[in-house]
């Protein structure tokens, strides 16, 4: 009971992660020409701007 609990949760955790790529490369090839290109630093950056400021209150 124990190992089909376990291919299941495996399973699972496959089809996500192949969702996931899936989901990406649909985006990388179908791009949407309105929206703005975003460097995934500026997210980072946005980020750690918004805890200093915090951190400063």
């Amino acid at each position: 009971m124990l190992l089909l609990l376990i291919a299941a949760l495996l399973y699972f955790g496959l089809a996500l992660g192949f969702i996931l790529v899936v989901d990406n490369l649909v985006g990388v090839v179908f791009r949407d020409p309105r929206a703005p290109v975003q460097l995934p630093f500026a997210d980072i950056g946005r980020a750690f701007a918004a805890s200093q400021k915090l951190g400063r209150k």
